[in-house]
């Protein structure tokens, strides 16, 4: 640390960042995506238009697989059905081999919503929904860093009618399935944050106006629309492609590393705390040529009950690897009385990062730690708790829980970690105050003055005993912002927020 600083503030651009890793898209559906009737599938089926779209609008290095299928519904895709999930799973596991990042790129639909004819048709939207979270989970589970993309199957004629039988009642249940894709992309929020999202939804619309992008096709009840033609499967090649590069380019590309504190990973289904009894740490690396060797491993907070991962954990990737610095969010489990659960977590989070260093380019000496509320009390408890070749090289603490006293405490988070009635020792084990020493990180503290839930008095204390041990601290205490303001743009000391944090980074 270059200078030593301890005062009150009363008083950011954070840029876009993405590795140079190749991202595999693997398709997933029906004779839509295979591009049967077409004559060269191989360079103008809906996927191959999709990469030739990426390759003229993106900068990021792109390979894909086709996996679309004719006469194929979600049934066939089941995992228990093997063999079409078995070549989603040959193409994602040759691709991951080559140290690509997975996407699923998957408009099922078509084919279910038939009246009959096809495998399971027809397949309604409870059903539809069932099939596709199976789909989604077995690929999450086998593939933890991937992301899916769930289309809106487009629009085809209410006649269609050829080996297999659609006609309007197909059709109907064809629009029934967005409502659900919704449902799905909103439960995923929680289990598998920032995985799952809906896709394309505006192809639907856009093809149904256009009949001339279909081949025409003779069926049962007359001349039907049910294929794009070379024209129409470019331009749903581009609603792809648009789908595919907005989301890439919104969210930082990561990989979630399962942690070993538990033997097994509950299914998510099978798990009341909602992927919380499945510890891991989501890792992005920033470009190699930006890499400084540098990484924070950031611990949202929640009261020791649940986490809030987005804005005090994943919206910051951006921030962070703007400047070279490697960032890991940590999904720690929730102690409910047992306090050596979300201890034994970050240690495992470090240890794992240590055994990547040199692949991931960080400097075992230079991984800092970053909390928020209750994930601020976890983080200066490893900080203050841990031997000192354990300790991070720095702390960066937002509204945290330092003590324990309940004159002080958030009582939900004492509560939770210590149980009711904790002893006197271990309130004061864990008042972290009290447990600063010679050899405790840099801290760089922040609490806004009008905190109702977190007393900023709890980190004033810790200030105050860092400088009685002369240890390097800076504390900012801003007139309003209230608790839990995070990476919000609504916190209105945000532009002098992001320039003191800039400041205090650059001089460390």
């Amino acid at each position: 640390m270059k200078r030593f600083t301890f005062f009150f503030l009363i008083l950011s651009v954070a840029l876009t960042a993405l590795t140079a890793q190749e991202t595999h898209i693997i398709f997933i559906g029906n004779s839509i995506t295979q591009g049967v009737i077409l004559e060269e599938p191989h360079t103008t089926s809906p996927p191959a238009q999709t990469m030739a779209w990426l390759a003229a609008e993106s900068d990021l290095p792109f390979s894909y697989s086709n996996c679309g299928v004719s006469g194929r519904t979600t049934v066939n895709f089941l995992p228990a059905k093997a063999a079409e999930f078995s070549k989603v799973v040959e193409a994602a596991d040759a691709a991951q081999a080559k140290g690509a990042r997975l996407l699923f790129s998957v408009m099922l639909g078509t084919n279910d919503s038939a009246i009959k004819g096809p495998l399971g048709a027809p397949v309604h939207p409870e059903q539809y929904q069932t099939n596709m979270k199976t789909i989604a989970d077995a690929l999450l589970e086998r593939y933890p860093g991937a992301m899916i993309l769930l289309h809106r199957p487009i629009w085809y004629s209410p006649n269609t009618h050829n080996n297999s039988t659609y006609l309007r009642e197909g059709l109907e249940r064809l629009n029934s399935y967005l409502p659900v894709l919704k449902r799905l992309e909103e439960e995923y929020m929680v289990t598998h944050p920032a995985q799952l999202f809906l896709g394309d939804t505006l192809a639907y619309n856009h093809f149904r106006e256009k009949s001339e992008l279909y081949f025409a096709e003779e069926g049962q009840a007359g001349t039907f629309s049910l294929h794009p033609n070379e024209t129409g499967a470019k331009e749903l090649g581009v609603f792809w492609g648009k789908a595919i590069r907005d989301r890439l380019t919104r969210e930082p590309l990561f990989t979630e590393y399962p942690l070993n504190t538990v033997k097994e990973k509950p299914l998510v289904d099978e798990d009341p705390k909602k992927g919380l009894l499945a510890p891991s740490l989501r890792v992005y690396l920033p470009e190699a040529g930006k890499a400084t060797g540098r990484m924070v491993i950031a611990l949202p907070g929640g009261g020791y009950r649940n986490l809030m991962v987005f804005y005090e954990g994943f919206d910051w990737a951006d921030y962070f690897l703007s400047k070279g610095i490697a960032f890991g969010v940590l999904k720690y489990r929730m102690p409910e009385g047992d306090h050596s659960l979300p201890l034994a977590d970050v240690q495992a989070a470090f240890n794992l990062v240590k055994e990547h260093a040199s692949v991931w380019k960080v400097n075992p000496q230079e991984i800092g730690i970053m909390g928020s509320s209750a994930g601020g009390h976890l983080a200066s408890t490893f900080a203050t708790h841990a031997p000192v070749v354990e300790r991070p090289a720095f702390q960066i603490l937002l509204y945290p829980v330092i003590t324990m006293d309940p004159a002080l405490t958030h009582p939900g988070s004492r509560r939770n970690l210590l149980g009711e009635n904790p002893s006197q020792e271990l309130t004061d084990r864990f008042s972290n105050e009290l447990r600063v020493d010679g050899d405790t990180p840099p801290a760089f503290i922040i609490f806004a003055a009008d905190d109702k839930i977190v007393p900023p008095a709890n980190g004033l204390h810790f200030a105050e005993a860092m400088v009685r041990h002369k240890r390097p601290v800076t504390f900012l205490l801003y007139p309003s912002g209230d608790h839990g303001f995070g990476n919000y743009d609504t916190f209105p000391y945000k532009k002098q927020f992001f320039l003191e944090l800039d400041r205090w980074l650059e001089g460390l």
